[in-house]
């Protein structure tokens, strides 16, 4: 079954608290304003620089079958992910179903 459901034509960026309660099962996640746009961000501690890139690599798997793609920052010791839905300039449910899969993927839950 799919993480990401399709885009109604009437979809919209969900509201700073819109979005604060529709995260608030997700643990480490938090929201950032870019540019005018929320997006959802998360930093991943890794202990070297080869682990974030393979880190890096599992959520770009995930993010390919979805079809949704967060931007990814790899560093020494951390990987950083952040969703939002480019088309809507925000954050949408999508994009907390994409948040809580990262970590079930990542840990299980």
């Amino acid at each position: 079954m799919s993480i990401c459901q399709p885009l109604s034509p009437d979809a919209r960026a969900l509201l700073e608290a819109e979005a604060r309660t529709e995260m608030r099962n997700l643990v480490g996640w938090h929201l950032e304003q870019v540019e005018e746009t929320w997006r959802l961000v998360k930093t991943y501690r890794t202990a070297s620089f080869l682990q974030s890139l393979a880190l890096a690599e599992r959520i770009a798997r995930l993010a390919e079958a979805e079809n949704h793609h967060p931007a990814i920052e790899i560093a020494w010791g951390r990987c950083t992910v952040s969703w939002w839905t480019t088309r809507l300039h925000g954050v949408h449910a999508n994009d907390v179903r994409m948040a809580a899969a990262t970590d079930e993927l990542l840990f299980g839950g």
